[in-house]
């Protein structure tokens, strides 16, 4: 009798430590979407444009004639690098750094290589490449946490067989 409950005390330390693992692989999805968010966002001013939503400006922005979606633009550049910090903090899956890489890279090609001002223009390959990456990251992430929790699986299976075997 003594050994089965030895055994049922292992099974449940091995439970134990991969419930604490699948916690850590929540955190880590809850990263990757801050890093997501912090590139979608940054085109966010020409969703709302386009869908009609506009709110009231600061008066000193009204002043220097920014307009809603300059104005907005602003403020998600500024808080989108919030959203990489906050997402790095979580030990996030690398794969979801492709999304704000890819929209800053076409920020930078449109301010250095393009001659117009306003990048509206662009909203198709914006949106057709986010949503690309978006969903690249989704299957991806959802391939990883699939193929660690096999291995967290076989890895169990191998110590309660070494456990039962030694028992």
């Amino acid at each position: 009798m003594k050994q089965k409950e030895s055994i049922y005390r292992r099974v449940g330390d091995l439970v134990v430590k991969m419930d604490v693992e699948s916690k850590d692989s929540t955190s880590r999805v809850l990263g990757s979407i801050f890093i997501a968010l912090s590139g979608f966002i940054l085109y966010l001013d020409k969703a709302l444009v386009l869908f009609g939503y506009e709110f009231n400006v600061p008066q000193k922005f009204l002043e220097k004639n920014i307009d809603f979606q300059f104005f907005f633009w602003l403020l998600c550049q500024t808080v989108s690098p919030l959203f990489l910090v906050a997402g790095g903090i979580f030990r996030t899956y690398k794969l979801a750094y492709l999304i704000p890489i890819y929209c800053y890279t076409l920020q930078i090609y449109f301010i250095l290589f393009d001659n117009k001002l306003v990048d509206d223009d662009y909203i198709i390959i914006y949106s057709v490449g986010t949503a690309l990456l978006i969903y690249l990251v989704i299957y991806g992430i959802k391939y990883l946490l699939h193929y660690l929790f096999q291995r967290k699986i076989a890895s169990i299976k191998k110590e309660l067989k070494a456990k039962v075997k030694n028992a």
